[in-house]
């Protein structure tokens, strides 16, 4: 398939979204844009797209009689599984390991986490679990990879009315039930959704790409414009912020793969730094909210700092804290994830 310039630009983005809302105090005013959460939501429609583009190429060959349904499951599965797993769970064992670092969270629950069921742990318990909230999102990735082959080869003949029904399912369920509803798969598959939508069009429909862009060029402006009314002036009834940050994300994905020669394409999204970030953007997922433990443990054990001490956040230790676990994330990218991701099947 075509690699589509931009799209580890946009990982970056999202990935540092992340940082900032999870690493900023509780009173800081940049909590009052939900950066975490737009950032968790761009993921989901980016892995919307490329899970569904690559499933809607294979669904073609098996038509043309090229390869079968068990050979794409278990290539799927297989890939899938040496992407995120194998760091996955060593941060697991380092942690398990090292208990009491991060408190006890990991070991009061460790099957939920060792078997990716940590958002409806969140969900049951009504609760954030320290160093380990933002596992919930990984849980979510990972119940969608599981279930999104099966779907798409079971509704392939009705692909555009199954999608648009889970958007309408995932925007309206978060408001049926009560407690930390958006952590269910069931509340993110409208993000999912929009992005295969996108890779519906490229892939099995392209003659739907004028309509498409047409659509995105007329909901995008008032769709930024209410986001920022939500977040910045007053809280809209039943906004789904999570389906307006699916429409900014597509938006931005659709322009990366039928623009891909632009100026923001070429030398901003597809900057060198932005490419570096985005590479290695599910390291620094998985480790962003765990090193700080980490990083204060080794200042108590330095003497730099007193257990018990509390200090101001300082943007100059923010700054070297993210520089840091960009080092982690690469040396876990050049050490563990790039050498097994040679073991791929083609």
């Amino acid at each position: 398939m075509k690699y589509i310039s931009g799209l580890n630009g946009i990982r970056a983005i999202a990935v540092l979204f992340v940082i900032v809302s999870h690493r900023f105090p509780q009173d800081h005013i940049v909590h009052k844009l939900s950066l975490g959460n737009y950032g968790v939501d761009i993921f989901f429609v980016l892995s919307g797209f490329l899970i569904s583009r690559s499933l809607f190429n294979k669904i073609i060959a098996h038509n043309n009689g090229e390869i079968s349904k068990q050979k794409i499951f278990k290539q799927f599965f297989y890939n899938r599984s040496l992407r995120i797993f194998p760091i996955y769970y060593l941060l697991l064992l380092f942690m398990y390991l090292t208990n009491g670092i991060i408190g006890n969270q990991l070991k009061e629950n460790v099957l939920w986490y060792l078997f990716y069921g940590s958002n409806y742990l969140n969900y049951f318990e009504n609760k954030w679990f320290g160093s380990l909230a933002h596992f919930w999102s990984l849980a979510v990735e990972e119940q969608f990879y599981i279930f999104w082959p099966i779907l798409l080869f079971m509704f392939k003949r009705r692909i555009l009315m199954f999608l648009l029904v889970l958007i309408i399912i995932g925007t309206i369920y978060p408001f049926l039930i009560s407690g930390k509803s958006g952590v269910l798969l069931l509340s993110c598959v409208n993000a999912f959704s929009v992005g295969a939508l996108l890779a519906y069009i490229e892939i099995n429909k392209p003659i739907y790409k004028n309509t498409f862009i047409k659509i995105i060029k007329v909901v995008l402006f008032p769709v930024l414009i209410m986001v920022l009314i939500h977040q910045l002036v007053v809280n809209i009834p039943y906004f789904s912020t999570r389906l307006a940050a699916a429409i900014i994300a597509v938006s931005i994905i659709s322009y990366c793969l039928y623009h891909s020669n632009s100026f923001l394409v070429k030398h901003i999204l597809g900057n060198k730094t932005l490419n570096f970030i985005g590479t290695i953007s599910y390291g620094i997922y998985l480790y962003h909210n765990i090193v700080p433990k980490y990083w204060a443990w080794g200042l108590r054990k330095l003497n730099i700092i007193t257990p018990g001490t509390h200090y101001d956040f300082s943007y100059l230790e923010f700054f070297i804290q993210t520089i840091f676990i960009i080092l982690v994330s690469y040396f876990s990218w050049i050490i563990v994830e790039k050498p097994i991701l040679k073991f791929k099947d083609r």
